[in-house]
């Protein structure tokens, strides 16, 4: 069987986090191994803005931070970074100046509900258009109070918003991806949890030099193209975050062989090489909670239509509130495909196997996770596939296309 060495680029969400975190302190430090793409560039622009000093090498930044209430005055674009606006907010609110914060192309379709209403009843001034960008955030004093989080990212904001406001203690049981969690610990914050429930126990930020592992969605992406091309995988010296893992957990599940080798932690987060070897008998399975693979429901669902028997994914509305409305995309690509795919609510079922019927065209809408999946397309079932701006990819994966060719 043919074997594919695959190295993925650097974890996008962990390079924001660690760049924002970084900040608000006042320490220089370095961060290895950052990923270079137009969402961390934006951040670190931003960033720059506000009063960072932040110098880029190819592998290596070094940020001296502008401090906890040190920002400067400035005209804020988040380009397409959801992820980045939430984090910024905690912090801009705190600071003596007023903000306007703006955004471009897929964001400016998107609800940030869940964080602005948090923060609003924190004390927050935010002026929005129905929780949509543009914002207005005002100097504000947040008052501490306790919150159930179904979003990583809302969870995240409600940290950063804990080292200015003291104790807010978060109900995390939905147990979204804990980055943020395990990068202030590593800054020597203390974490404390009883059950669901997590607060910060001190807020003072001691950073340090950061290694940023290779990012397990981007990878996914390989891994699906692998598997159903019946080829086996080995991901060098990936993330394998417990919180990031419900698409390798949900493969084994269909009967796929992964094993983990050469692990190590970097900088608070575990790493390793994942092996992965394709079966001819995918299994069907039911899937309740999307939480820890809400990045790679797309790329499941393709390789669900290959298996022998019905595939639910359930509770997955959130997929409409990303770049796309990711679930009625991924049920009219596997329409386009032959695949027996119902789609109510939130649940997608998926009714195999299929054979992939031909197909001549896919529309990203912009969105990166389509782009991927339209490589995937492109690579196993038409190498003259035409797909409507595949460059999106740009925001988190620049190099996609040229791996698409290198490692397959």
């Amino acid at each position: 069987m043919e074997k594919i060495i695959y190295t993925p680029p650097p974890d996008k969400s962990i390079t924001i986090r660690a760049l924002i975190l970084s900040s608000i302190s006042e320490k220089k430090i370095k961060i290895k191994n950052w990923l270079i793409s137009e969402d961390t560039l934006n951040t670190i622009k931003t960033l720059k803005k506000l009063g960072s000093k932040i110098k880029t090498q190819k592998n290596i930044i070094s940020v001296k931070g502008f401090g906890k209430y040190g920002a400067k005055k400035a005209a804020i674009n988040v380009g397409e970074s959801a992820l980045l606006l939430r984090l910024l907010l905690p912090m801009l609110i705190h600071q003596k100046y007023s903000y306007k914060i703006t955004g471009q192309k897929t964001i400016l379709r998107r609800s940030f509900k869940d964080t602005v209403t948090a923060l609003k009843k924190m004390g927050a001034e935010i002026i929005h258009n129905n929780y949509k960008l543009p914002f207005k955030v005002k100097p504000s004093i947040l008052k501490p109070l306790n919150f159930e989080s179904k979003s990583a990212q809302t969870k995240s904001a409600l940290l950063i918003a804990s080292l200015y406001s003291g104790k807010i203690i978060i109900n995390d049981k939905y147990r979204t991806r804990d980055h943020t969690e395990r990068l202030l610990n590593y800054f020597g914050l203390k974490i404390k949890k009883n059950q669901n429930m997590l607060w910060l126990e001190n807020f003072k930020i001691k950073p340090k030099d950061i290694q940023i592992p290779n990012d397990i969605s981007q990878a996914s992406a390989f891994i699906t193209l692998a598997i159903l091309s019946g080829k086996e995988i080995i991901v060098k010296n990936c993330g394998i975050n417990p919180t990031r893992i419900g698409f390798l957990n949900s493969l084994k599940k269909m009967g796929v062989k992964i094993k983990y080798k050469n692990k190590k932690i970097l900088s608070a987060e575990p790493v390793a090489d994942i092996a992965v070897k394709p079966t001819k008998e995918i299994k069907p399975i039911t899937i309740k909670d999307i939480t820890s693979l809400i990045d790679e429901v797309m790329l499941l669902s393709l390789v669900a239509a290959k298996a022998d028997g019905i595939t639910r994914i359930s509770n997955a509305k959130s997929l409409s509130n990303k770049e796309s409305d990711r679930l009625k995309e991924i049920y009219n690509i596997l329409k386009k495909l032959g695949v027996k795919v119902n789609l109510y609510g939130g649940e997608l079922t998926i009714k195999g196997p299929s054979e992939f019927k031909n197909i001549n065209f896919i529309d990203t809408k912009g969105d990166h996770r389509i782009a991927m999946i339209a490589g995937i397309i492109k690579k196993i079932i038409n190498p003259k596939l035409k797909i409507k701006n595949p460059n999106c990819v740009k925001k988190t994966y620049p190099y996609f296309w040229k791996d698409l060719t290198r490692y397959v």
